[in-house]
């Protein structure tokens, strides 16, 4: 923190420096006195390699996360992305009294979507693409142990987005659909209202509570379920410890798996959900007699059990890439740098990059940071770094490889890039507090969003922008480490915390939630692209006093 202080500080001084310095100058043009020498300041440019690769996203961790993905993507690039769900219900009171002559009268399931409302209809968020699936919901027989077994600490249980539990351990497919609970052939997520509907004195329907856009469906089909069903499993348990605590309800009643299946392998949806939000829950309403102990008459009244997702919530993916892109990321030049980047959320694909790679000249990262400052008594307690250049602005462009990609793509809005050693965001994106408060969308500055760049002779490109303006400076200054870097998409760059992988990589650790969180995929131009405009390099605007 002392360095960061003092490197800020320094900068703070260079700036009033270049004032007092622009200043003078205009005093000595106009007056013609020899109190200024005649130094001067210029601004220049240059260009660093940036040396990138590909590299295939290994299975991660997939519970704890603030939002799931449900339903099936196909992307033309790509290929296949499945998201299944399976997650625990919890009650909201334990040791319930059910009354007398209970019947159940329906049970419904409410998962709210994230939605827009412009004044006449609403727009749901986070959905992607249009097309049905068949969406299936299973009563799930599998124990979500809390412990992990194989630790030595009593380390919570990691369930992986493959459907792992450990290297050698897996969540068995077969218990995760015990009875089939809903069955729909062709669904698709609605943005209409939901109405609720009451009959009133008079015996005619009314609406007594409008819901906004959410996935409702009843699971009390006779046709698909054993004859009380549900009464057995939740009303016949009464004054039984299944029900009285969180723990022994976990072990009996496992909660639900959504499985979803494609019904066309070009076409599909995936919305993202929050199943953790409390009117994310599962409704069995019922009648039961109610005697009065004072009068002794009998009533007819109306309960409702309920349990919301409270529990573990558990995202699982199937990926089925096309077989040439798999090869091109498997087949990654680490050495020299790959042509082409394949950037894909979710258990996708990402890039690698390396800055101040060796480039064809020659010059390494020991020749940009002797460009850039002096060190004096190098290693000594008296050591001091002289800044002989200050970085007005440093950013890598990512440029879309628009004749790889299939008419129509779809491209993501948003990149993130990150600090692959520790796991963490760079201190640029830490430093930008740009936000757009009508989305809540951030870090404008830092990691620009997608953006069309027009040339002289008009033809257009895509591209994203990357700022690392601090980064260096403090690599200058401070003798930070210049990390390798990670690049991803993302569908909040506000999700930044990562989730860890499966297995030990030498060179990615984890992967940033917001990019778990979107399936869309993109194909950049990478520093080994055949296009010298377009190649990924790093491109540095600095200032020197110059005599």
């Amino acid at each position: 923190m002392k360095y960061l202080v003092c490197f800020y500080i320094r900068i703070s001084l260079f700036i009033c420096f270049l004032s007092l310095s622009i200043s003078c100058e205009k005093d000595y043009a106009e007056i013609g006195t020899d109190i200024v020498d005649s130094q001067s300041i210029e601004i220049l440019n240059q260009n660093y390699p940036a040396k990138t690769y590909n590299k295939l996203v290994e299975p991660f961790q997939s519970n704890g996360l603030p939002n799931n993905l449900l339903g099936y993507y196909y992307d033309p690039n790509f290929g296949e992305t499945t998201a299944h769900f399976v997650g625990q219900l919890t009650p909201t009171a334990y040791n319930p009294d059910f009354g007398d002559n209970t019947i159940l009268d329906s049970v419904v399931l409410t998962i709210p979507y994230y939605n827009q409302f412009d004044g006449e209809e609403y727009t749901l968020d986070s959905l992607y693409g249009g097309g049905a699936i068949k969406l299936s919901i299973f009563k799930n027989n599998f124990f979500l142990r809390d412990f992990d077994p194989g630790s030595d600490l009593d380390q919570s249980q990691a369930f992986y987005s493959n459907g792992a539990l450990s290297a050698s351990e897996f969540i068995n497919a077969s218990e995760l659909e015990g009875q089939l609970l809903y069955s729909m052939n062709e669904f698709i997520p609605s943005n209409a209202p939901i109405d609720l509907k009451i009959i009133n004195d008079e015996g005619e329907n009314e609406t007594s509570e409008t819901l906004t856009p959410c996935l409702r469906l009843k699971l009390d089909d006779s046709n698909l379920l054993p004859e009380g069903f549900w009464e057995s499993l939740i009303f016949n348990q009464e004054g039984s410890d299944v029900l009285s605590s969180a723990n022994n309800f976990f072990n009996y009643f496992r909660g639900l798996y959504f499985k979803v299946e494609p019904l066309d392998g070009s076409v599909g949806s995936i919305i993202q959900l929050n199943f953790g939000q409390t009117n994310a829950h599962l409704k069995l309403f019922y009648t039961y007699d109610s005697t009065s102990l004072t009068t002794d008459v009998t009533t007819t009244r109306q309960g409702v059990y309920e349990m919301g997702f409270n529990g573990k919530k558990i995202s699982l993916f199937e990926n089925n890439f096309e077989a040439e892109v798999l090869q091109s990321i498997i087949n990654a030049d680490i050495e020299q740098g790959d042509d082409q980047l394949f950037i894909k959320g979710g258990e996708g694909a990402m890039a690698v990059v390396e800055l101040f790679s060796e480039d064809e000249n020659g010059n390494t990262f020991y020749d940009f940071i002797t460009d850039f400052r002096d060190v004096i008594n190098p290693g000594e307690a008296d050591e001091e770094r002289i800044i002989k250049r200050l970085i007005n602005e440093a950013y890598l462009e990512f440029y879309i490889d628009e004749s790889a990609l299939e008419i129509g793509t779809d491209a993501p809005n948003r990149i993130f890039v990150y600090d692959l050693k520790n796991n963490i965001p760079i201190i640029d994106y830490i430093l930008d507090s740009s936000i757009n408060s009508n989305t809540g969308d951030s870090k404008f500055l830092h990691l620009v969003p997608l953006t069309v760049e027009t040339d002289e002779q008009g033809n257009e490109s895509r591209k994203y922008k990357v700022r690392l303006t601090a980064h260096l400076n403090n690599i200058i200054e401070n003798d930070s480490t210049n990390l390798r870097l990670g690049v991803v998409t993302s569908s909040n760059v506000g999700l930044a915390s990562a989730q860890k992988l499966l297995n030990y990589d030498p060179i990615v650790k984890g992967i940033p939630i917001g990019s778990i969180l979107s399936p869309k995929g993109v194909i950049l131009h990478g520093s080994g692209s055949n296009d010298p405009v377009k190649q990924v390099k790093l491109n540095v605007y600095y200032s020197q006093i110059t005599n």
